[in-house]
């Protein structure tokens, strides 16, 4: 994505930012593609070590919206830099874990980090773009999530592989040790926000809070939708007859795959936010209806996971420019409340989706994570005040 009319700092802060949410989701998501050997590591079940992903998701769920309130008079780059800091330090405590209980612990520190630095980044990329800019900027920083599941669940596997898990751990830590210094280098300094304007959704009007409620539930359920069947997508994968030493590729197509919806829907997301995110929201059903069972075997099950993961990859810039156009508060709690939201969704989807794994089965799982996504189609479809057919720009 070409923003040619910004200046040469406007673009560094955005690509400065673009690495931070890619080292952020890589070290959420990496324990997906670790799964099956930290779970064989600790001798526990594939379900059971899907607590990795809820520890994380845990912190951030609840500690997203206070702390960037909290934090809200403090210097924003500084902030960043901290919670770069904080991802170091978590996964150098979690690739020395000597049980899943300490293992679990640098994961929560984790979520700390994240709780504060996905809040921070849509409102300071807002800052750094004109108005008519902001959908395309969040989906461009916003890409690096994308990226991290491209690079970094594939390549945690990969390392996983020929290594181990915990050397997987040790190789983000110094991607983020090196991130830290480039956040410090190129990304410019914005003044941190008056805490008298950071007031709950409601104190603008109740039909700002309303449509802003509608934008926030929506993302909440496509999360949920989404992590409770792809937290395991390495055992489900294995479950369609793809080889085990085949899994890191797989990963790694699928994440590719879903680089195409986000791009898809940076080019519509300022024009038409209702038809982006149904077609992604489709896009995603449609993929996972497409693993239920044994319609598919194991290649044509992996591109089944691709089209999923490009739907829900294109869903997220809708969501947080709407959150943001919404104006019921302030950018930086808006982009906290999504944060939050985000997380719950994935601390439900990881704990149940383990329960429902452990006890039932794929056989539920699937169709449970489809019907999920269906609601969260149907709620967006049918508020289009939260996502408008078409956006008028002067």
């Amino acid at each position: 994505m070409v923003f040619k009319t910004l200046s040469g700092p406007a673009i560094a802060g955005l690509c400065a930012l673009f690495a931070s949410t890619f080292i952020a989701v890589t070290t959420e998501v990496a324990p997906v593609g670790l799964l099956i050997d930290m779970a064989k590591s600790f001798n526990i079940t594939e379900g059971h070590a899907g607590l990795a992903v809820s520890a994380y998701a845990l912190l951030v769920a609840f500690g997203a919206v206070p702390i960037t309130i909290a934090t809200s008079r403090m210097n924003r780059k500084m902030l960043m830099v901290l919670c770069l800091v904080g991802y170091v330090v978590s996964n150098l405590i979690s690739a020395m874990a000597p049980s899943f209980g300490i293992l679990c612990v640098g994961r929560a520190l984790g979520g700390l980090s994240h709780a504060l630095l996905m809040s921070i980044a849509a409102a300071y990329t807002a800052h750094l773009v004109p108005e008519r800019m902001t959908g395309r900027a969040i989906s461009f920083v916003f890409g690096g999530t994308s990226l991290g599941s491209v690079l970094g669940v594939p390549g945690a596997a990969a390392i996983s592989q020929f290594t181990s898990w915990r050397v997987a751990l040790y190789v983000i830590a110094a991607l983020a040790a090196m991130l830290t210094i480039f956040i410090a280098l190129y990304l410019p300094p914005i003044r941190g926000t008056d805490t008298k304007a950071l007031k709950v959704p409601t104190i603008r009007s109740p039909h700002a809070a309303r449509i802003f409620g509608i934008v926030i539930g929506v993302n909440a359920i496509f999360f949920f939708a989404h992590n409770l069947l792809y937290t395991y997508v390495s055992p489900l994968l294995l479950a369609h007859g793809l080889p085990l030493h085949l899994l890191s590729i797989a990963l790694l197509i699928t994440g590719l795959v879903s680089i195409s919806g986000l791009w898809a829907a940076g080019q519509v997301v300022d024009r038409w936010p209702a038809g982006g995110l149904f077609g992604g929201g489709i896009a995603m059903l449609t993929g996972m209806a497409l693993v239920y069972g044994h319609l598919l075997s194991a290649w044509p099950s992996v591109a089944a996971v691709g089209l999923w993961c490009m739907g829900y990859a294109a869903i997220i810039p809708f969501v947080m420019s709407g959150a943001i156009r919404a104006r019921a508060t302030s950018a930086d709690v808006a982009g906290a409340a999504v944060n939050s939201s985000s997380n719950m969704g994935i601390l439900l989807g990881s704990a149940i989706g383990g329960h429902l794994l452990n006890t039932l089965g794929f056989a539920v799982l699937c169709p449970a994570s489809v019907v999920i996504a269906l609601g969260g189609i149907l709620l967006a479809a049918f508020n289009p005040a939260a996502f408008p057919r078409k956006l008028q720009h002067d």
